[in-house]
């Protein structure tokens, strides 16, 4: 971003002492008794920043040139050299602040010129990035080439523009008002207003004029034809606060029923995926079963061929001579026609353990077949039940469907309802707005204002408010966030009260306010600025020496002291800050603190006592 800093501030003669006071690349604090230089400075850097002339101080005999040593965007340090009495600049490509002093590199006009090159506005303008803005300067859409001292005022602040009732964006010129507003209006969204067409002469900007109030009576007619059946204003707002009420209530109700429709939804989801699962279970235990009765008829098979076995062994033995197969007994002993015991021969034991043991297979399988019947019984109980519970909460979720969707057209209808009201309210305002605008059209002096005020986007606006908010935040000033720019008084507001209607020491820390938040705002946009800024007495009133700070009319003691915390913490660019309070705090390192004493110790001021030479000269930073 292109900034500029002031290196030193210098003022030589032929006879006396020079005065110098060196600046740092961030914060510096001059501060001291009143009546020592401090406003003085400040004066001076103004006066070489372009102003006509030089403020007048007993101090200042014997001085006849004026230094101002500048770092430029690109680290370039140059220092421009102006007599004390005005008239043009001198132009050093290095950095000088002793005498003797050579002839300057070049030369450069104190007065803005649009045209030409060489003139101071216009050299410092190019080195920011603002050279070649052009601003409306009245209400025929008349232009102006943007001057640096159209821009010094936004970032050197003496103590009387501090406390001063104006606007923080003005200077109080009536003839300038409208170019200061554009020119605001510039750093708050980057745009100038080089796309205006100029009205020729007033007979125009009166056609012009009455063209406009036409229009706006047109619009007014037309908008009241709208409202013709449509009941006042006040009516319609307390309408719609009661349909607000009623929209509540029955949003509430919505998401009950909602709420209530999704528990429902999951518990027939629940039950329908228990029903899955038995009838699942029991096609399940069907296929099992089936094959359990086969597995029976195959026992049963199997104890048949068995008894087939033993009646065949039975047939074999009888009929065939020898020992007999089922007892062993030997022919002579055999009694024929007669049942044999079957416990005699391994054969006979044989089928009948085998015997045993199908049988009790088959018993088992009975009972585990049993089982499996009872089991499916279950389950067809089991479905029965849950498939009743699906259609109780599927009747249960059709009438919370019903209950919601009643419910649904009422809040649309309300909604509706709600709607229309605020499209009449806003026809209303519409109104108001246009007969705003036509009283602002018949007065030329106001129209100029407005037309600037309403250039300034709302964005842009709510942006800056939000950074003075921040600032006055971190100062601890009392409820920051009720404080705002506006764009239409160019002033800020705190408390619902314009700035002007505060006392000075409120109406000075609401000054710094805006100043430090303007170079923050913008330096986050990148938005060109001068990149420092120089404020006198910002947070205390008038002190004489070794008094205390006088308590009535000054902002509370922790303003001061959030102050200057937050400009070493957060301000960005150079601030330069000439105050007459004592910091209670110790200031950091990178500050630079300058004191001035009006005593015969340390520095007395800005300008030696008596211009005599080996005065102290203390300008470093604070240790």
């Amino acid at each position: 971003m292109l900034q500029l800093r002031l290196l030193h501030l210098t003022f030589i003669g032929a006879n006396v002492e020079p005065a110098s006071v060196a600046f740092g690349p961030a914060v510096t604090v001059v501060r001291g008794p009143s009546d020592t230089g401090k406003s003085f400075i400040v004066d001076a850097i103004d006066f070489m920043l372009g102003a006509n002339a030089l403020k007048e101080i007993p101090e200042r005999a014997g001085y006849s040139t004026v230094l101002l040593g500048l770092e430029l965007p690109d680290t370039t340090v140059v220092t421009l050299r102006r007599s004390v009495d005005g008239g043009n600049f001198g132009i050093y490509y290095s950095d000088v602040r002793e005498v003797p002093l050579g002839v300057p590199d070049d030369t450069l006009a104190a007065k803005h010129n649009p045209v030409a090159i060489g003139n101071v506005s216009r050299y410092l303008l190019n080195a920011i990035g603002l050279d070649g803005r052009k601003v409306r300067k009245n209400a025929r859409n008349e232009t102006d080439s943007l001057s640096f001292r159209n821009v010094a005022h936004l970032c050197v602040v003496d103590e009387t523009q501090m406390q001063a009732e104006v606007p923080p964006a003005l200077t109080g010129s009536y003839v300038t008002k409208t170019k200061e507003m554009s020119v605001l209006k510039v750093f708050l969204q980057d745009e100038d207003d080089s796309s205006l067409i100029a009205v020729e002469s007033k007979s125009e900007l009166a056609k012009l004029s009455k063209a406009k109030v036409d229009v706006v009576d047109r619009l007014l007619r037309e908008l009241e034809t709208q409202l013709s059946d449509t009941p006042d204003a006040s009516e319609l707002r307390d309408q719609l606060a009661r349909l607000n009420a009623s929209i509540d209530r029955q949003s509430g109700s919505v998401s009950q029923l909602v709420e209530r429709r999704a528990v429902v939804t999951k518990q027939l989801g629940d039950q329908q995926k228990q029903v899955t699962a038995y009838e699942a279970e029991w096609s399940d235990t069907h296929a099992l079963k089936n094959r359990f009765e086969i597995l029976s008829r195959r026992y049963a098979s199997d104890l048949a061929r068995l008894a087939t076995v033993r009646e065949t062994g039975v047939l074999l033995g009888y009929f065939t001579a020898g020992t007999c197969v089922f007892c062993g007994a030997e022919p002579a002993h055999q009694h024929k026609n007669t049942a044999c015991e079957g416990d005699t021969t391994s054969f006979g034991a044989a089928v009948d353990e085998q015997t045993r043991r199908t049988r009790a297979l088959a018993d088992d399988l009975q009972a585990t077949i049993a089982d499996v019947s009872d089991r499916r019984r279950e389950l067809r109980r089991l479905a029965a039940r849950a498939k009743a519970s699906c259609e109780e909460l599927e009747s249960s979720l059709a009438n919370l469907e019903e209950s919601l969707a009643s419910d649904k057209g009422e809040l649309k209808e309300l909604v509706g309802k709600r709607a229309s009201i605020e499209r009449s309210l806003s026809l209303y305002d519409q109104v108001e707005s246009l007969e705003k605008m036509k009283r602002i059209v018949v007065d030329e002096s106001t129209a100029e204002t407005a037309a600037v005020a309403a250039s300034v986007s709302l964005r842009a606006q709510r942006e800056f408010s939000a950074e003075l908010a921040e600032r006055l935040a971190a100062w601890g000033f009392p409820t920051p966030n009720e404080v705002r720019y506006d764009a239409s008084s160019q002033d800020v507001v705190a408390r619902d009260q314009l700035r002007s209607s505060h006392g000075k020491g409120v109406r000075a820390i609401l000054h710094a306010a805006f100043t430090l938040s303007l170079a923050k705002y913008c330096a986050d946009r990148e938005i060109p600025h001068p990149g420092f800024v120089v404020l006198d007495t910002p947070v205390l009133t008038y002190r004489p020496p070794d008094q205390d700070p006088l308590v009535d009319g000054e902002p509370p003691r922790h303003v001061v002291d959030g102050f200057y915390r937050d400009i070493q913490r957060q301000a960005t660019g150079q601030v330069i800050v000439m105050e007459n309070t004592d910091p209670d705090e110790p200031l950091d390192e990178q500050t630079v603190e300058i004191v001035f004493t009006a005593r015969d110790y340390g520095r007395y001021g800005f300008f030696p006592v008596g211009g005599l030479r080996g005065a102290t000269m203390q300008s470093g930073p604070r240790t």
